[in-house]
């Protein structure tokens, strides 16, 4: 069954753009290899073991890979059980998540779902239907660890709506911020010191690499050499015996 990015989760994310952008001297077949047992939950030895009947399908299942994600912000984020509302109002979210979230924007595909667990909040079913929980900060990596099972699309696409939609607004909103932060016992100077953080800590979200075009065209001849060359069997022979050499 063919899949598309909706399909991948945070953490399954997370390893393809390590795949395709920080692992060196992969040959094709080994990139291929890895991205199946990625996407599909696999270990390579699985792979490997498979019929060349059965791999074909699912290469072709996985061909979205090279296609650009096209993330949408969502109203909330359903985990298995668990359910998070993502909260785009900036006058909700204590400026401490900000603060919190400059250091995880070093690096921001590694640490999306950290990211992400700063501007949500945590539901629970009542019998009356969902409602939302109160935000327990020494709970931020348990959310966190949460949003990596979580659809790419979905988190991915609120993190960066968030970030473009209230950049400016908080820009244009200093005195009102200042303001509210010197309500809280801090100095005007002290406030005004965070308030520039905070402006630099959106300036720091700049549009991640969220997607493999720079890697389309190795994908695309791995997939095309995969599928449709003759030499695709001796290639994954080689590899299993290679594999059973090494083992």
């Amino acid at each position: 069954m063919s899949m598309t990015w909706k399909d991948v989760n945070v953490f399954q994310w997370q390893q393809i753009v390590n795949l395709f952008t920080k692992e060196k001297d992969l040959t094709e077949l080994d990139l291929a290899v890895k991205s199946v047992a990625i996407v599909k939950n696999m270990t390579e030895h699985q792979i490997d073991s498979m019929p060349i009947g059965e791999l074909n399908p699912l290469l072709k299942s996985i061909a979205f890979i090279h296609e650009e994600i096209k993330p949408q912000p969502v109203k909330y984020i359903q985990v298995g059980k668990k359910r998070y509302k993502c909260i785009y109002d900036i006058r909700k979210m204590p400026a401490a998540r900000y603060i919190e979230s400059k250091y995880f924007s070093q690096d921001v595909n590694g640490n999306l779902h950290r990211i992400g667990a700063c501007m949500v909040m945590p539901m629970k079913k009542t019998l009356l239907g969902w409602k939302v929980d109160k935000y327990d900060a020494s709970k931020h990596e348990e959310y966190a660890q949460d949003l990596l099972e979580a659809p790419i699309t979905a988190v991915l696409g609120s993190v960066v709506f968030f970030c473009l939609v209230y950049r400016n607004w908080i820009k244009a909103s200093k005195d009102y911020l200042v303001s509210e932060m010197m309500s809280k016992s801090l100095t005007k100077y002290q406030a005004e010191v965070l308030y520039q953080t905070l402006c630099e800590t959106l300036d720091g979200f700049i549009r991640p690499h969220w997607w493999l075009s720079s890697k389309e065209s190795r994908w695309s001849r791995c997939t095309k050499f995969l599928l449709y060359n003759s030499l695709m069997t001796s290639l994954i022979s080689k590899r299993k015996t290679n594999t059973k050499q090494s083992s």
